[in-house]
């Protein structure tokens, strides 16, 4: 039969038509009984144009955080940016499923070296509408970097037309904690990282608005990778004319079954001999002993090939002299030795006054970084730190009543300062038992855009609530010995379950701005607090307006009226946020017992960032690369006496101490009651890993949970 297909009233005969956005090679002689319209049968993956200025006005306050996020705050503020090198690219068609078309008409070409000069960029551009992009490359090669440069060129074409999608960086890592699609993660990410709020977030995704930039597919966990890799396959197959470009080591992807279905991939080289050389040339004498060490030093030849060790190594071996710089070892207690070098040099920096012992710093950073691990998280955020951070079962359990105990009794004091009666304390003591409820998860509360439609959803459940918590505040008012009879107890618990209700109700059709355009550190916490001031005198006016009109009007009671404003006011503290916030109170206090964290996070976390440890995104941290993370997640503090010289200490899988004294010289006391063991297999994943590593570099499971403490 004839094939035909009527594209906006042109007929096609014996042709390949192809699916809009990724590739014109996906539906082969197709065969149809009658015309019709190509826009029927994409219709759900056209890209709508945007319109209006708010829209407009949105999409240029993403843009710009994601320009001050990544590329102010990252790129440009980049150890590699301290001497840049032009890193090699090869094609890698063989990482990538592409359609069986593009396999047959293009021919395969992987493995080779794409000509010198020719950036990420290029190769992006050349590949026209529906682009995507796998980058690969080893630990240190350069990825994220790469990453940001193709947004920093991608952000400048955005810049002059905001027409165009627009480019977002995400971080892959988080994506394993919850079992979701791509598109829910995605709104999640749009509205914690760049506080573009669910509904906007979810229209762009339809919309196909955006360009995704992820990286970090290896930071996913290592059980939920295939899943992931699954799961942007379907998602690319759900919106076709998205561009995505993904990142990840290139062993932890190799070592994967499943392949992502783009249209190319490039793998970046290590740097070679000579461009190492020409980089230690530019910076002069200081680095001379590295330069004599590299000549004859393999190991350290290798080290350098990656461009992030070989910057560390301009900033931690800067002004060495050639016995201080050690010659033996494998590569990893090289690397080790590099890092720790790196670290002792940071604090060290006479352009900062130290405002916390090493010792103090040390133990913050290293839990951080284990807790990241851990959690698959590279984007650290204050307001993120979650229950399931606390170590042991006490302290589980003590955050779980804690907030609760805090509530009551603020609530109960709350009540009987506006109304010295038991009345009024029993009222802000219910209206602070649903603290009771205390949900695994903090949930901070930034919401404060009115919505009739999300309202009545709240009312058909908080009404009937309310009701019910008011029959049992009349029972309690019998049962207990009150100055209150049954009726009356009853009349006050309708009161109070009719203020309840609509508050709750209210509450639920309150919605935040599409986005926010400052950010601040610990900003949901913040925000949590200021919506819970509003929304609890809200609820004050409106239980003051129910209990005078109830009280008064029905029951003939004046009284009520201060009654009603108190169960609002605590009722509209609690709901509105308050909850959010005594959780993150309570947990935050339990670390600082713990010593786990100061009690001044944000002014630490700078701290951190002006020594080069981590770099600010928005409101949020990273370490300034995953090696230096992982470097800090593997170490073990241990308390000691500061000393005239500070001495950090830190224990291996044997308890084998390591001394970091002023002169960066590696001294180890191995104690004699056990063996030094060369590596120890993990029990989980089967690999290998150097014996005084505390978690797997495979699959982050701890290898000495013996030596966990709580």
């Amino acid at each position: 039969m004839t094939q035909n297909l009527n594209i906006d009233g042109a007929l096609i005969r014996e042709a390949q038509i192809g699916q809009a956005g990724r590739d014109l090679h996906q539906i082969q002689y197709l065969t149809v009984n009658e015309s019709f319209s190509l826009a029927k049968l994409i219709g759900h993956r056209q890209v709508k144009p945007f319109s209006g200025k708010q829209e407009y006005r949105f999409r240029e306050v993403l843009l710009n955080k994601v320009k001050q996020y990544w590329i102010k705050g990252v790129l440009e503020k980049s150890l590699y940016t301290k001497g840049l090198i032009d890193l090699g690219l090869e094609e890698r068609l063989d990482a990538v499923k592409r359609p069986s078309s593009i396999v047959q008409e293009i021919p395969n070409e992987s493995g080779q070296t794409l000509p010198e000069g020719k950036s990420v960029t290029d190769v992006f551009n050349q590949m026209g509408k529906g682009r995507t992009l796998l980058i690969l490359g080893e630990p240190g090669a350069g990825k994220t970097i790469t990453l940001l440069k193709l947004a920093q060129e991608l952000i400048a074409r955005t810049e002059k037309d905001l027409s165009q999608p627009i480019p977002v960086v995400l971080n892959l890592s988080s994506w394993g904690n919850k079992q979701q699609t791509i598109a829910d993660w995605l709104i999640e990410e749009l509205n914690s990282t760049y506080q573009v709020s669910k509904t906007l977030a979810k229209v762009w995704i339809e919309d196909q608005q955006l360009l995704l930039l992820l990286d970090g597919l290896d930071e996913v966990k290592i059980e939920r990778r295939e899943t992931c890799i699954q799961a942007i396959n379907q998602f690319m197959q759900e919106h076709g004319l998205i561009e995505i470009v993904v990142t990840s080591r290139i062993r932890d992807y190799e070592a994967l079954s499943t392949r992502l279905e783009l249209q190319g991939a490039i793998c970046i080289q290590s740097l070679t001999f000579q461009q190492v050389k020409q980089y230690l040339d530019r910076a002069g004498e200081q680095l001379e002993a590295v330069k004599t060490l590299l000549q004859e030093d393999t190991t350290l030849q290798e080290l350098a090939k990656s461009p992030l060790t070989l910057s560390v190594m301009t900033l931690a071996y800067k002004g060495k002299k050639l016995e201080d710089l050690p010659n033996a070892g494998s590569k990893e207690e090289r690397r080790k030795h590099l890092f720790d070098t790196y670290i002792e040099r940071m604090f060290k920096r006479r352009k900062y006054e130290p405002r916390y012992s090493k010792v103090q710093a040390m133990r913050w950073l290293i839990w951080l970084a284990q807790q990241m691990f851990q959690k698959s998280q590279t984007v650290f955020l204050i307001e993120r730190i979650q229950p399931a951070w606390l170590s042991n079962r006490v302290q589980k359990t003590l955050y779980k009543f804690t907030p609760c105990l805090l509530g009551v009794i603020i609530c109960g004091l709350i009540g009987w300062q506006i109304h010295k009666s038991p009345g009024a304390l029993i009222g802000g003591i219910t209206a602070g038992l649903p603290l009771a409820w205390n949900t695994a998860e903090i949930k901070p509360v930034e919401t404060l855009r009115w919505s009739w439609q999300e309202a009545k959803k709240f009312l058909k459940n908080g009404l009937p609530g309310g009701l019910l918590l008011g029959l049992i505040v009349g029972l309690f008012f019998k049962l207990v010995k009150t100055p209150f009879d049954l009726q009356t107890g009853l009349q006050l618990g309708l009161l109070y379950g009719l203020t309840g209700g609509l508050i709750l109700g209210l509450l639920g059709g309150l919605r935040g701005p599409d986005i926010v355009i400052r950010t601040i550190p610990n900003q949901g916490i913040w925000n949590s607090a200021k919506n819970a001031l509003i929304i609890g005198l809200l609820g004050g006016l409106l239980g003051g307006l129910f209990g005078g009109l109830i009280g008064e009007q029905i029951f003939g009671k004046k009284e009520w009226l201060q009654l009603g404003l108190v169960f609002g006011l605590v009722s509209g503290l609690v709901f509105g946020g308050g909850q959010a916030c005594l959780q993150h109170f309570t947990l935050h206090l339990i670390l600082c017992s713990k010593n786990c964290i100061p009690l001044n996070y944000v002014r630490f976390l700078d701290y951190a960032t002006e020594h080069i440890f981590l770099q600010k995104v928005g409101g949020g941290y990273i370490f300034i690369h995953r090696m230096l993370l992982e470097h800090f997640a593997q170490m073990e503090p241990v308390f000691i006496q500061p000393t005239s010289q500070q001495i950090h200490q830190s224990t291996d899988r044997n308890n084998t101490l390591t001394e970091f004294n002023s002169t960066n010289n590696l001294k180890k006391h191995t104690p004699c009651q056990t063996p030094v063991e060369n590596n120890i297999v993990c029990t989980n994943c089967g690999r290998t890993n150097p014996a005084n590593f505390n978690f797997c570099t495979k699959c982050g499971r701890r290898l000495n949970q013996a030596l966990s403490q709580d």
